[in-house]
């Protein structure tokens, strides 16, 4: 009868221990998945560098990659009978995407672009890009982002949250709406 009540207490303090232990285990493994979701959020010079770098990854062919700091990124094309334009995409002033079609999808601000051209006396300046798509119009498509489309929403989450910092500096300091 003794054995059979220290078989039973054996077990008992066995199953306790193992349950302590995975407890034990259990709370160190929440912490850092806490401070990792915190500090998950890029910073808006983050997120310009990392979608211009892919801008730059993705330059669609026959433009030519010429730059990007602090969230312009510029580069040339070489027009019918030679000529070379400049465009310069501020990324700085994208406040807006907007779907067009089921699967293209266009980044937009105000004086966001702007190309200018050796023999043109005035600069174009545009307000929406492309950035991925089927093309429905046959409009001039500076990036290949389109055949990765995993890229594509990786690109929507990051342009997401580059609106969301480019429109909260809209707001005045005096304005409640």
């Amino acid at each position: 009868m003794k054995l059979s009540k220290l078989v039973v207490l054996a077990a008992v303090l066995m199953t306790m221990s193992v349950s302590a232990q995975k407890k034990a285990a259990a709370k160190p493994a929440a912490k850092p998945a806490a401070a990792k979701a915190a500090s998950s959020k890029a910073t808006k010079a983050e997120t310009m560098d990392w979608i211009g770098g892919k801008m730059q990854e993705n330059l669609a062919s026959p433009r030519k990659f010429v730059s990007y700091s602090n969230g312009l990124f510029v580069y040339t094309k070489e027009m019918y009978g030679g000529e070379i334009c400049t465009t310069t995409i501020d990324l700085n002033k994208v406040t807006g995407l907007s779907n067009e079609y089921s699967e293209d999808f266009f980044m937009s601000g105000k004086g966001m672009g702007l190309t200018t051209c050796v023999q043109d006396t005035k600069p174009n300046v545009f307000e929406y890009i492309s950035i991925a798509g089927p093309n429905y119009k046959d409009y001039s498509s500076p990036f290949n982002f389109t055949p990765d489309q995993t890229l594509v929403e990786r690109m929507r989450k990051a342009l997401n949250t580059l609106v969301e910092y480019n429109g909260a500096s809209k707001k005045g300091a005096d304005e409640k709406f």
